[in-house]
């Protein structure tokens, strides 16, 4: 994701009010931003016709997404309940859900190219001159505005060729598709017009469209080819100077996928278009929009604030004892939400200030949120396990049972770290521990979350339910208990925050869709085979290897986002793992606890510019606390990648991987 650096993160104004992050300073999945800024820019110049019509075209997207999300929930949910209490399941629910869900990615697009908050990396970009930003976000423009329009292309083409009636839906097999082209334009329009008073840059955007139409029309009359070069080594370059240069990873990697197809033919436009519909669209990753709408719900229903009150219970009396709750509360909330990004938000809103008042440096306090927020991407219901189990096709309850140890182990890691540094600093004495009525008291008001935490968990590992059948229970099961039970938020909060879940999960569709024809030109050209042939040239221990393994995720996991990573890597080292005899669950683990560790690195380093950003304070000195945390999270990944039995015994005792 966009990172800026350290000076310009202390530079920068308050972030607004109840925003997750801010748009401005990280171009990363700032939903609210996504959503609402078109309002905001808008409100800013004088109210003409053009002004309104883009005012809105926004609205109507944003509105369309968010019923295509609750279109989704109801249909899974009516499934479920068709299944288990009328013996009787809609036969056409599974599909229905797949092509809302291709909906709501591509709809998203649009609102991403309105507000810029497609995930980017920018702290090359950072660090050049004025006259240099402009020019690579011109360079960045264009090469967004060329896979737009290749998008357009493509889709259309794909309308247009491909044939015959969905028979479970009875509709034609092109409505699917029909999203992508009327997407395309919408964005287009965005880019295009959506800067039109910003000054001497009003006229950046449609530049940009018109050098890649240009560009696109050359490349169809074949003027300029690069027909004959190797296509991985094409599509290599071109997504590693496309991130270097802060262009979206998506767009980024979907560009690579474009001039590979123009080297050598391996993918044809309307091919790569159906092969991000294909991989984005699996029933499985609808458990990614489900598990991030019940996580958001339950922070509205203030179900998240309960379990942090029980974490004072238990562990408040400790030395350091809000830096204790803040592990032990993200170890709880990793139950519920999955999303290390958003518990790191919201450690940032509502921890971190209470730890400065009460004598915690800020950016001590940072570095314990940002480190404990890796455990909600290991500790089930794990979003990004849930990614690799799509990518490795590998058994979701398996990777989710196998991530709890883990998650324990990094929880204890990172409290004897506290417990010494609050020593050292004379911070957090000991206090009067609670009283059994306070810990049954708290532990009552956290149970309907914990409870569910359990019920996913156990559901999905003996086979009771799939994982987008828990996810959807969990979203109705926050619905009823924040808005029903506790009445904690009303119709137009619920509306917000299914609006900020939508988008956030076409963000993570998008990427994933787009990972699927980048790795097909990868496979088509036995990239991932030869690199397991020049790894096992070094060595064929696998004690080796896997060292050899988290060296490569460590550097990867220092530059890019955990899921493009783990979506570009496992294809490349879990083959190669798995023919020397390791465990791929066991693997998969150590590929997911790896790239978190690069949210709390720089230069990219996500989870530390978060809780920098929503903090205000300044990213170099949460970097240098983070160290000893960070060494607490490096030998727990060790002992993970030696001990198999870390992430499979718990499978073994109670049921066998």
């Amino acid at each position: 994701m966009a990172m800026p650096s350290a000076d310009r993160n202390e530079r920068s104004p308050p972030p607004p009010q109840g925003a997750d992050l801010t748009g401005d300073m990280t171009d990363t999945w700032n939903h609210d931003a996504v959503a609402d800024s078109p309002d905001r820019s808008l409100s800013e110049v004088s109210p003409d016709l053009l002004a309104k019509f883009l005012q809105v075209l926004a609205s109507i997207i944003t509105a369309l997404v968010t019923i295509a999300l609750l279109a989704l929930i109801g249909i899974v949910f009516a499934n479920v309940i068709g299944r288990y209490i009328f013996n009787s399941s809609l036969t056409w629910a599974a599909e229905a859900a797949q092509w809302l869900f291709v909906a709501i990615i591509f709809l998203a697009v649009p609102l991403a190219h309105k507000a810029r908050t497609h995930l980017s990396i920018t702290f090359l970009v950072d660090r050049l001159p004025p006259a240099g930003r402009a020019a690579t976000q011109l360079i960045g423009d264009i090469v967004v505005a060329y896979t737009t329009i290749l998008l357009f292309f493509g889709g259309q083409e794909l309308m247009e060729t491909i044939g015959g009636t969905n028979h479970v839906l009875g509709l034609p097999v092109w409505v699917k598709f029909f999203v992508i082209p009327v997407s395309c334009v919408c964005a287009l329009l965005f880019m295009g017009l959506g800067e039109r008073r910003q000054g001497a840059a009003r006229w950046k955007g449609i530049l940009a469209i018109a050098a890649a139409a240009v560009y696109v029309l050359v490349n169809r009359h074949s003027l300029i080819s690069i027909q004959g070069a190797d296509p991985a080594l094409i599509m290599g370059a071109a997504f590693i100077v496309g991130m270097a240069l802060g262009i979206p990873v998506t767009f980024a990697m979907l560009f690579g996928v474009f001039l590979a197809n123009q080297a050598s033919g391996v993918l044809p436009d309307p091919a790569i278009v159906q092969n991000m519909v294909n991989g984005a669209g699996k029933f499985l990753l609808l458990a990614i929009p489900l598990f991030i709408t019940a996580g958001a719900l339950m922070n509205a229903g203030g179900l998240s604030r309960r379990l942090t009150d029980f974490a004072f219970t238990l562990v408040g009396h400790f030395r350091g004892g809000f830096a204790q709750v803040n592990v032990v509360s993200s170890m709880l909330y990793g139950g519920i939400s999955g999303s290390s990004y958003s518990d790191a938000a919201l450690g940032s809103k509502v921890l971190v200030p209470q730890m400065v008042r009460h004598g915690y440096s800020p950016q001590l306090s940072c570095a314990v949120t940002a480190a404990a927020a890796v455990m909600p991407n290991i500790i089930p219901p794990s979003i990004a396990l849930l990614i690799l189990a799509a990518v490795a096709n590998l058994s979701v309850g398996s990777l989710w049972l196998a991530g709890v140890v883990p998650g324990l182990l990094i929880a204890g890691g990172l409290m004897t770290v506290v417990y010494i540094v609050a020593r050292v600093q004379g911070l957090g004495q000991a206090t009067t521990r609670a009283d059994r009525r306070a810990r049954g008291g708290a532990f009552v008001h956290a149970f309907p979350v914990l409870f569910l935490a359990v019920v996913i968990l156990g559901s999905i590992r003996f086979g009771v339910v799939t994982p987008t059948e828990a996810g959807v229970l969990a979203v109705i099961y926050a619905w009823v208990v924040g808005m029903i039970g506790y009445r904690a938020y009303g119709p137009r909060d619920l509306w917000q925050t299914l609006r900020t879940s939508a988008i956030e999960a076409a963000m993570i569709g998008l990427l994933i869709g787009v990972a699927a024809p980048f790795a097909f030109v990868l496979v088509s050209q036995q990239v991932p085979q030869s690199i397991a042939e020049f790894v096992t040239g070094l060595s064929t221990d696998p004690l080796v290897i896997l060292l050899i393994a988290n060296l490569v995720l460590l550097l990867f996991g220092m530059f890019l986002d955990i899921g493009a990573s783990i979506l570009i890597l496992t294809p490349l080292l879990l083959p190669m793992a798995t023919s020397l005899g390791i465990d791929p669950i066991h693997f998969g683990l150590v590929i997911v606890i790896n790239l978190m560790l690069g949210g709390l690195t720089p230069p990219v380093g996500m989870l530390v510019f978060v809780t920098a950003t929503i903090s205000q304070t300044p990213a170099h000195l949460i970097f240098k606390s983070m160290l000893p945390f960070f060494a607490a999270l490096v030998a727990v990944l060790v002992i993970v990648t030696y001990v198999p039995a870390v992430t499979l015994g718990l499978g073994s005792l109670i049921g066998g991987n």
